[in-house]
């Protein structure tokens, strides 16, 4: 390595290696050339999209003569946009949105010059991307729906699974497998609900605020609105080219939603162990070694923990990248854009990998319901049985239940060998007193069935609370799917709109 040992021969050697001219050598290696390359793997239909609604909006209000809206969008139409995602970044143009510029200019005979009269890159970029945005979002909003209405259905079918629940990964109470995943149905509900959340703060127009202050010329930015299909127009102007909440919703939405799966991962890598063995995950989603025939490496569900944590982290970026950035128009929103595709492309996927686990899983309910039956996991409902039938303050119930499970537990006893005897002599060693009443309300106390039909109020485990969450589960998927379609519909009947308008203006 040779170093320069003055600043002007640095400067002449840098000069010399990168040019004078913009962009300059290493600043299209990093930034021209990926943009470029965003542009056209990803934007290209938003900028046709974009230049076709101003176009319209710009013949309407009578700013572009109609015989020259006609040659413009003739041009827009006949471009040939399949040869762009085969295109090299060249250099001869900043960016592939001006590369376009010139061939409607060319096409149009000129009168493509006036296409961009009141407006921006800062307004169109911004429109860019939240067209963008909210195509990841439907995309992905459609696909935690989904994924919600198969978790209820798992739920469902294991509305009578007896399984004893873990609190700090130790046994705590029986419980309903079914009770379980039906929370988990609500953990996603309110994810959907943050990426509804997502799509409103996205689905707002900033066209017509040009570089910050709007434009001298009668357009319409609610008409432009219209035509794209967004819900409403950024009012104030400058908000519009500064304002990058669809970013930070988007990428909060991203970042909650695989910590809120991530969990769920890691109880189910629980559950598959040899020691648990709660679940058998399918074939297709287990492996072997290459080494021991017997394993069965739950391969899906570890992709699924890793990817996540990568996802999390990315959408994480994406707020760590604006951190500090002045509110107005600046570049930096164009490199995180790859980073949050990157976070919603890798979202819908393990979204989907992880509907197939689910719809895919074994549960072994034998063994579940033996465990419920052998463990002390009902003794809760002893405790509240004493504070009932003998008026003993629960504190002092508890204590006695916690000292009957220690000496069960010292001569390896279970549920199963706690007879009247048993019970008898543990009750007159912790209170001092004989025990003079019938031992059957209290055996009946450690049935945990019994423990899981009795907890009937709302929210709980038994038949009429369970049957309510079923119904509660089943509604907010609908409502979910309720709003997906109108959000489609809205979308379809915009592009229909544009479309006509474009079939009315190619004939001027």
């Amino acid at each position: 390595m040779r170093l320069n040992h003055n600043y002007l021969e640095e400067r002449e050697e840098v000069m010399k290696k990168n040019g004078n001219h913009y962009p300059s050598v290493i600043l299209a290696q990093v930034d021209s050339k990926p943009a470029f390359c965003r542009f056209r793997d990803r934007l290209l239909p938003y900028i046709k999209n974009v230049n076709e609604a101003h176009l319209v909006m710009l013949s309407e209000q009578g700013i572009v003569k109609q015989s020259d809206a006609g040659k413009i969008m003739r041009a827009i139409e006949k471009i040939d946009y399949s040869v762009y995602p085969g295109m090299e970044y060249s250099g001869e143009f900043e960016d592939l949105y001006f590369q376009m510029e010139k061939q409607i200019i060319d096409m149009s005979g000129g009168a493509g010059g006036n296409l961009h009269l009141g407006r921006s890159r800062n307004d169109m970029s911004m429109t860019w991307s939240r067209l963008g945005v909210r195509k990841h979002l439907i995309s992905l909003i459609e696909k935690l729906i989904h994924f919600q209405n198969t978790v209820r259905l798992f739920a469902e079918t294991h509305k009578s699974t007896v399984y004893v629940i873990h609190t700090h990964t130790q046994h705590a109470q029986p419980g309903l497998l079914g009770h379980y995943f039906l929370g988990f149905t609500d953990v996603i509900d309110r994810c959907i609900g943050r990426f509804c959340f997502a799509y409103d703060a996205t689905n707002q127009s900033p066209m017509g605020a040009a570089a910050a202050t709007t434009t001298g010329f009668p357009i319409s930015r609610d008409r432009v609105c219209e035509l794209l299909g967004f819900d409403k127009t950024i009012e104030c102007s400058y908000d519009a080219i500064g304002n990058f909440d669809h970013f930070f919703t988007a990428a909060s939405a991203i970042s909650l939603c695989a910590l809120d799966l991530g969990r769920t991962i890691t109880d189910l890598l629980l559950w598959s162990t040899e020691e648990e063995k709660m679940i058998i995950l399918a074939d297709g989603y287990s492996s072997t070694s290459s080494i021991m025939p017997q394993k069965r490496n739950p391969i899906a569900l570890e992709h699924l923990r890793g990817s996540l944590s990568l996802i999390k982290g990315l959408a994480d970026t994406v707020h760590t990248a604006f951190l500090k950035c002045p509110y107005g128009d600046v570049s930096d929103h164009e490199d995180v854009e790859d980073t949050l595709d990157a976070a919603f492309t890798k979202l819908e996927e393990s979204i989907e990998l992880f509907n197939a686990v689910l719809a895919t899983t074994e549960v072994n309910k034998e063994l579940l319901e033996k465990r419920a039956y052998e463990s002390f996991s009902t003794v809760t409902e002893l405790a509240d049985e004493m504070v009932r039938a003998c008026g003993v303050p629960f504190r002092k119930a508890h204590g006695f239940v916690s000292h009957m499970v220690k000496k069960a537990e010292r001569q390896n006893f279970n549920l199963k060998n706690i007879t009247e005897d048993f019970f008898t002599e543990a009750y007159e060693e912790y209170f001092d007193s004989s025990f003079d009443m019938a031992f059957a309300p209290f055996h009946n106390c450690l049935d945990p069935l019994r423990f899981i039909y009795v907890r009937d109020i709302p929210g709980g485990t038994g038949p009429t609370a369970m049957e309510n969450l079923l119904r509660s589960a089943l509604q907010k998927v609908q409502t979910n799917e309720t709003w997906l379609e109108q959000k489609k519909t809205g979308i379809r009947m915009a592009d229909k709109k544009l479309s006509d308008e474009i079939e009315k203006i190619v004939k001027y």
